[in-house]
C-alpha cells in the first residue's frame, strides 16, 4: 500500500475561527462609530481654520493706511495706520508689525507693536515681546510673560 492521500481542507470553520469572526463582528460597530467621530472632529477643526482664500495678509515691509474690514483672518506683518473691523474674524499682529489703529474684532493676537484702542468680543492675547499702548476692552485676556501693556484694560462680558 502506498501513502495515504493528503487530508482535504475542511469546508467548515473551526470553533476557534468562528469565535474570531464573532469577536470581529462585535468590534466592527465600535470601530465604525470611532471612525465617524474622528471624521466629524476633523471636519470641525477644518471648519474653524480659514482656507487660503479666507486669509488676508499684509506682508512685511508693506505700508497701508485707511479702513480695513475682513471676515475670517487678517495677518498684519507690515505697518498699518487706521481702523480695523470684523464681527467674527481674528486679527494677528505679527512680530515685526507696527500698528496704530482703532480695532474692533472677535479675537486678536498681538506679537508686535500696537498703539490705539482695542475692543474685542472674545479673546485678546498679548504674546511675549508684544508692546501695546492704549485701552483694551475684551471678554477674555491672556498676557504672556514678557508682553507689555500700557493703558486701561476692562474685561467685560460684552465689550
Amino acid at each position: 500500500m502506498g501513502t495515504p492521500p493528503p487530508p482535504t481542507p475542511s469546508m467548515e470553520k473551526t470553533l476557534f475561527e468562528k469565535e474570531e469572526d464573532k469577536q470581529k463582528e462585535k468590534e466592527m460597530p465600535i470601530l465604525t462609530q470611532k471612525t465617524a467621530l474622528l471624521n466629524e472632529q476633523k471636519k470641525d477643526s477644518q471648519a474653524e481654520q480659514p482656507t487660503d482664500r479666507e486669509k488676508n495678509i499684509l506682508a512685511y515691509e508693506t505700508r497701508l493706511s485707511g479702513l480695513l474690514a475682513f471676515q475670517k483672518l487678517l495677518v498684519l506683518n507690515g505697518v498699518f495706520e487706521g481702523e480695523i473691523y470684523s464681527k467674527e474674524g481674528t486679527l494677528i499682529i505679527g512680530q515685526k508689525a507696527v500698528v496704530r489703529a482703532k480695532v474692533e474684532v472677535d479675537n486678536i493676537l498681538i506679537y508686535g507693536q500696537f498703539s490705539g484702542n482695542i475692543c474685542v468680543s472674545n479673546l485678546t492675547e498679548l504674546k511675549v515681546g508684544s508692546e501695546v499702548v492704549g485701552d483694551v476692552k475684551t471678554k477674555k485676556l491672556r498676557v504672556e510673560e514678557g508682553a507689555t501693556l500700557v493703558g486701561k484694560c476692562e474685561c467685560i462680558a460684552r465689550p
